[in-house]
Formats: structure tokens, C-alpha cells, sequence
């Protein structure tokens, strides 16, 4: 299992059901990543039809899957109600198909997802909150941060759209003042932020498996190569697998 104090961790994102199979296949050894991320609200029928069993199997490879379905009100595609993204949720955690689950911070469902991974031993809830627009304030931040860190053993991803160099720094003070149980990435155009918050300290680094899925994403190979010359922690562990 996966611990939160080996970070930064690599995330694999999946944006169909096919990407999820390939990794699956994989060894176990050449992949290049921690989890892979199931971005089902980017698949053509928005479910883990076609996968569900490769999902199970990285589980039970020691590759743990992030089951998201992300709302339209925060960058993805799903437009259904709340109701029905839960009943995803709890079915794949029961099913052993997703051991970690992202849910918004504004889902009228957080507290009953959080109660659903909370059952399940070795479970993970990532409440998180995204901005495609610009980067607020940073004390705006930290009260969602805060919220997010309400919830035992969350953790929190804040994404949002970088575009100055105030808005840099934001995203690196907000590393600072809130360094645990704390994913941050700054979208945009430079992928150098991205490596220098997995730097610092951020938990969680994404990075695509076959398309991007946010401004400014990376690989995962790529992700990883430059974690390895950033991160000397990341290296050594990488050299360990």
C-alpha cells in the first residue's frame, strides 16, 4: 500500500478505458508511475465498462487506481446528479476496482464518500478544487485547503490556472503554510512549476498516459524523468522499483 510520506507520488491519467487496460498490462517494473488516475467522466460512456477489471488488477499489483468522475462546474464532463456519481463510487470501492476516490470540494456528496472510504481499510479520499480561470488569493486558498483537511486523513488537491508570477508564488506560499496531506498544481503554459511544487513538497504530480487532460500537463514518462532529476527523494525511490 501506498504511503502518503513516500510523496511526491505519480499520477497516471487515463482519459479511456483503453489506457487503463495498457497499464494493466504492463509489468509491474517498467511503469513509470505510483497510481493511474480513471478519469471516467472523459470516457465515452462515462463508466468502467471495458476496464473495471483491469482497474482491479492494478489494484491488486500494488498499483493503486483514483476513480474520477469530474463535474462540469469544475473542468470535466459529467453533467448527471450527484446521486449517481456516488453510486459509481461505492460500487468501484466495494469492487476493489479503485481504492482512492476524487471527489470536488463544492459535490453536494463529499460527506457521504467520505464516509464510504473511511469503511474500506487503506482507502483514500483527494477533495479537491479547480480554477481554469486564475489563481485566488492565497488566503481564499487556505480556507479551501482548510475545509478539505476538515475531513480525517484527506487529502487536498488545489489545481488552478497560473499566469503570473504572483500567481506562482501563491501556489508556492500555499505549499508552504500547508505542507501535508497537500497536492498543488498550477496549470498553464510552463511545465516547470508543475516539477518545482512535487519539489517542494506537493503530494500528488499528474501526468498523462496517452492525451492531456489540463493545461500544461505532461507525460507520465516525462513527468517521471524530470521528477528524477528534481526530486532526489523521487529518484531513489524510483531507483529502488
Amino acid at each position: 500500500m501506498l504511503e502518503l510520506k513516500q510523496g511526491p507520488l505519480l499520477v497516471a491519467v487515463a482519459d479511456r478505458p483503453a489506457a487503463i487496460v495498457n497499464a494493466a498490462e504492463m509489468p509491474r517494473t517498467e511503469r513509470a508511475f505510483d497510481l493511474v488516475e480513471a478519469r471516467v467522466d472523459l470516457f465515452a460512456q462515462q463508466s468502467l465498462d471495458g476496464c473495471a477489471h483491469d482497474c482491479a488488477r492494478l489494484e491488486a499489483s500494488g498499483t493503486p487506481v483514483i476513480l474520477t468522475i469530474r463535474s462540469a462546474a469544475q473542468g470535466g464532463r459529467f453533467t448527471a446528479p450527484d446521486a449517481d456519481r456516488l453510486a459509481a463510487f461505492t460500487t468501484a470501492i466495494a469492487g476493489g476496482h479503485a481504492s482512492w476516490v476524487d471527489i470536488e470540494n463544492d459535490a453536494t456528496i463529499v460527506d457521504e464518500l467520505a464516509a464510504a472510504v473511511a469503511a474500506r481499510a487503506g482507502a483514500r479520499l483527494i477533495v479537491s478544487h479547480h480554477d481554469f480561470a486564475r489563481t485566488p488569493p492565497l488566503d481564499a486558498l487556505l480556507a479551501v485547503v482548510d475545509r478539505c483537511h476538515a475531513i480525517p486523513g484527506a487529502v487536498a488537491k488545489i489545481a488552478t490556472a497560473v499566469k503570473t508570477d504572483a500567481d506562482r508564488l501563491t501556489l508556492l506560499e500555499l505549499l508552504a503554510r500547508r505542507p501535508d496531506r497537500t497536492c498543488v498544481i498550477g496549470m498553464g503554459a510552463s511545465t516547470d512549476l508543475r516539477v518545482d511544487l512535487a519539489a517542494r513538497g506537493s503530494l500528488l504530480a499528474y501526468g498523462y498516459l496517452e492525451r492531456a487532460t489540463a493545461p500544461g500537463q505532461m507525460s507520465a514518462a516525462e513527468t517521471h524523468e524530470r521528477l528524477i532529476a528534481a526530486v532526489p527523494r523521487y529518484a531513489a525511490r524510483a531507483a529502488g522499483d
